[in-house]
């Protein structure tokens, strides 16, 4: 402020001494009033320009933290739009992903989860029921006779019969911690985490009866189908591992196949190697 009054007063002082040194040359060297006019109408004009600019110094010294103020809330505002897109772009990043995992493991045909996917789940439940002392229970299935229908019917009526069974099956999975995929071929898995021996037992008869009463209609042919089942139960037993549960049961499938097929069977873990 001191500043600008110090400003102000000099020119002031420079405006009255030009209108002294105009007055005295006029007397002098008699100036036309006209050229005078001209003079002092330009010196005016500078002085109003001087005074523009003054206002426009004390408005930014009167609110010194504004201009700082405003550059903070666009800059605030582009952060936090930046974030915005920056949040949107990872969830349709996770979306994507998400997407293409399940394409990983899921079986196409059948829509049940694939091999890759059953080695990776079966050494998961593994160890939580380690962790956790409850029960892991799996059943193997295979449908009876899969080949002669591929050779009678063709293998696109073998697909439909998959998808059917398939269907079968995931109505019967009622929890979700239940798991059930294509192993390959004609044959399945089911992993049922904190199931004992007689829960896997009912749900695999459960599902034997349900294939059993249910017809494959494929181009007007009906085609009946049947499972065979079998069954093994961990509960932390020494020398067990993820291998020896899948062999287990598979053991049992062809205990059940041998004896006349369409039928559960279970095994339990006996002269399992300590190597």
């Amino acid at each position: 402020m001191f500043k600008l009054f110090n400003r102000s007063i000099s020119y002031l002082f420079i405006i009255a001494f030009c209108c002294a040194l105009l007055s005295l040359l006029n007397v002098v060297i008699q100036f036309t009033w006209l050229v005078l006019s001209v003079f002092i109408l330009s010196i005016v004009i500078v002085f109003l320009i001087y005074q523009e600019e003054s206002r426009d110094e004390n408005h930014e010294m009167v609110n010194p933290e504004l201009q700082p103020d405003v550059e903070q809330d666009e800059l605030e505002s582009k952060v936090q739009e930046r974030t915005l897109e920056l949040n949107i772009a990872l969830q349709e990043l996770e979306e994507v992903n998400k997407e293409l995992q399940e394409k990983n493991t899921l079986d196409e045909l059948t829509g049940l989860y694939n091999r890759r996917h059953y080695d990776q789940k079966i050494l998961a439940e593994y160890r939580r029921s380690r962790r956790n002392l409850t029960p892991l229970s799996l059943i193997v299935i295979d449908i009876d006779h899969f080949k002669q229908v591929n050779d009678n019917y063709g293998h696109l009526a073998g697909d439909e019969c998959l998808v059917v069974v398939a269907t079968r099956i995931k109505q019967c999975l009622r929890r979700s911690a239940d798991i059930g995929c294509r192993y390959g071929g004609e044959e399945f898995c089911l992993i049922l985490p904190e199931t004992d021996s007689n829960g896997a037992l009912a749900l695999a008869e459960e599902l034997r009866e349900s294939i059993e009463a249910c017809h494959v209609n494929y181009n007007g042919t009906d085609i009946r189908l049947t499972i065979s089942c079998g069954s093994s139960t961990y509960q932390q037993q020494k020398h067990v591992h993820p291998e020896h549960i899948f062999a287990v049961a598979d053991q049992a499938l062809y205990q059940a196949k041998n004896n006349g097929r369409n039928q559960v069977k279970q095994k339990n873990f006996t002269d399992i190697s300590t190597e």
